[in-house]
């Protein structure tokens, strides 16, 4: 049982109080929970998730070897932060190169990852 069942569950056992204040406090807590809980689960690691994100865009440079949201492998050959692009180099005989938007890399690949 979730620690948001058990106080439900001790709310929903209270004995009915006097006023009208009482009967609206277990609805108000419940909203509360929920807040907390998606403010946990959902609002924290998205928030961490999108900053890691934009700090690896930041970061790119020429000669990282990066894989795209269109699943294509590659090696940036150059980076033009004004105009938000990237060219990437997929393929060396023959040369091909391509331009994409920098927000088209899903991400950086380490030394140890097969590409």
């Amino acid at each position: 049982m979730s620690p948001i069942e058990s106080i439900l569950l001790l709310i929903a056992q209270a004995p009915p109080a006097e006023g009208g204040l009482s009967r609206i406090l277990p609805l108000v807590m419940m909203v509360g929970l929920v807040l907390v809980y998606y403010f946990l689960i959902v609002g924290l690691p998205q928030k961490r998730l999108e900053r890691e994100r934009r700090n690896m865009l930041v970061s790119l440079k020429k000669n990282d070897r990066v894989l795209t949201t269109g699943g294509i492998y590659g090696t940036v050959v150059a980076v033009d932060e004004k105009q938000e692009r990237v060219t990437v180099r997929i393929s060396d005989d023959p040369a091909v190169r391509v331009q994409f938007n920098v927000r088209s890399v899903a991400r950086v690949l380490r030394d140890d990852e097969p590409s």
